[in-house]
């Protein structure tokens, strides 16, 4: 290696301590203009040349570059990870995400989750890990990324108490949280588009998807048979409210 390309390497780490000092990723709120960009930063002006140049994705946890994808352990959260295209995408309502063609972003999110097993302080099980995408309203990143992370425990109470139905959408009211509409898919339903699926089954929602915010988590029926639990709020939500950051082992 280089003079030049050690000093490449280490300008770029410096400027992932910059942008990490002001990389706010955990919830809903308010972020300087500046600060939108951040995310987009990390992964497609360190992580993505990192790879390119040594082979390591640092200070990412993985850069996919035949499926176009990042993963990111969340700052200040021992558990979460966010997966991030390294192609530029806004968010919930960009129209490339209801394409024929666009990439199996949920799929791809789920099948990283032992990166959130693997940091947890307890055993996870198949419902223990959920994803979520915030609306354009209500996050603080301008590229979209998925939080995969622990399942809020009143989630999973509220499911179990009241199973979502395979056959349609029904309003799941939450005390603690926004009212969500909730279907059951199977395993294999995780192969579709999510954000069409939601799109195309919802009055309105095609036209206002930068309203929507999304949450897919494990789920298994009476039975034991596993799947998934689709969530979604148009009101303009914060679906990351459905995740535990703590990753605890109740929560009520």
């Amino acid at each position: 290696m280089n003079a030049r390309t050690r000093l490449s390497i280490a300008g770029g780490f410096f400027c992932l301590l910059l942008v990490l000092a002001g990389l706010r990723l955990a919830g809903a709120g308010e972020a300087r203009a500046s600060d939108r960009g951040d995310l987009w930063r990390v992964v497609h002006d360190i992580c993505t040349p990192m790879q390119k140049l040594l082979g390591l994705p640092a200070p990412c946890l993985k850069v996919d570059s035949e499926r176009g994808f990042a993963v990111v352990r969340a700052p200040y959260d021992v558990t979460r990870i966010i997966v991030v295209p390294t192609r530029k995408i806004a968010g919930v309502e960009s129209p490339l995400l209801l394409r024929a063609d666009a990439p199996n972003f949920w799929s791809y999110a789920w099948s990283n989750r032992d990166e959130v097993a693997a940091a947890a302080r307890r055993p996870l099980s198949w419902t223990d890990i959920g994803m979520a995408i915030n609306s354009s309203g209500s996050r603080t990143q301008d590229q979209m990324h998925i939080h995969v992370d622990c399942v809020d425990g009143r989630l999973k109470s509220a499911l179990r108490a009241h199973p979502p139905r395979r056959d349609g959408w029904t309003n799941l009211d939450l005390p603690w949280a926004d009212r969500y509409r909730a279907k059951q898919i199977g395993i294999k339903d995780l192969d579709r588009n999510i954000f069409k699926m939601v799109a195309d089954e919802t009055p309105g929602a095609k036209q206002r998807m930068g309203q929507e915010s999304l949450a897919v988590v494990g789920y298994e029926g009476p039975s034991g048979e596993r799947g998934f639990v689709v969530l979604a709020n148009g009101g303009d939500g914060h679906a990351e409210e459905l995740l535990d950051h703590q990753c605890l082992a109740e929560r009520r």
